[in-house]
């Protein structure tokens, strides 16, 4: 069995939360929820921006949702990139997927993106939004990441585990505007200050 009620896997889209999330409910014998697509299939929303093309949720019924949903089993698995709407109580540990920025902004080109749609999210991934945004809600003994570069999904779980069942402290967190180059932050910066809205 998981060991866990509600283990969260979040991060900055494109890193792969959906496939290492679905890959380790089914490891665990748990159940996977994508917080998105539950957000819209149960309308906890508040309504949906055209401007920004999402929908805008409603914090209180997300996170009593999420509540009842972890509460009544074990092992839910929540694969999400905003983990900070969720009941810290409820939560038992968040793990946020890293990616170097010069993987993801492949990926999300690949999907066909606008170029400001790209570059505003892998600005969040240098930015670690993502991860601070989990560690500001939950506190750092209970956050851990796991650089997913150059992993296949079956190593980021099998990483993933080890961390969550005791086999690394948290701490040590990844700094992306080490590795990346000045002259990518900039383009990045560029393409927000010129780019209209997606």
């Amino acid at each position: 069995m998981s060991g866990f009620k509600c283990l969260v896997v979040a991060g900055t889209p494109g890193v792969g939360k959906s496939t290492v999330s679905r890959l380790l409910a089914e490891r665990i014998g748990g159940t996977y929820v994508d917080l998105s697509e539950l957000v819209v299939r149960e309308g906890l929303y508040d309504y949906y921006d055209p401007e920004t093309n999402s929908y805008v949720i409603n914090e209180e019924r997300v996170s009593a949702r999420v509540r009842e949903l972890c509460e009544s089993g074990r092992g839910v698995v929540i694969s999400t990139h905003y983990p900070e709407v969720l009941d810290s109580e409820v939560v038992d540990v968040v793990v946020v997927l890293r990616l170097d920025p010069r993987e993801l902004i492949a990926r999300l080109r690949s999907r066909g993106w606008s170029v400001k749609k790209v570059a505003e999210n892998v600005m969040a991934e240098v930015l670690s939004v993502v991860l601070s945004n989990a560690v500001a809600r939950f506190g750092t003994g209970k956050v851990v990441e796991v650089d997913v570069t150059g992993k296949t999904p079956e190593e980021v779980v099998d990483e993933l585990l080890h961390k969550v069942r005791g086999g690394t402290t948290p701490g040590g967190y990844i700094d992306w505007l080490g590795v990346v180059e000045p002259g990518f932050i900039e383009e990045l910066e560029r393409v927000l200050e010129r780019e209209p809205e997606a």
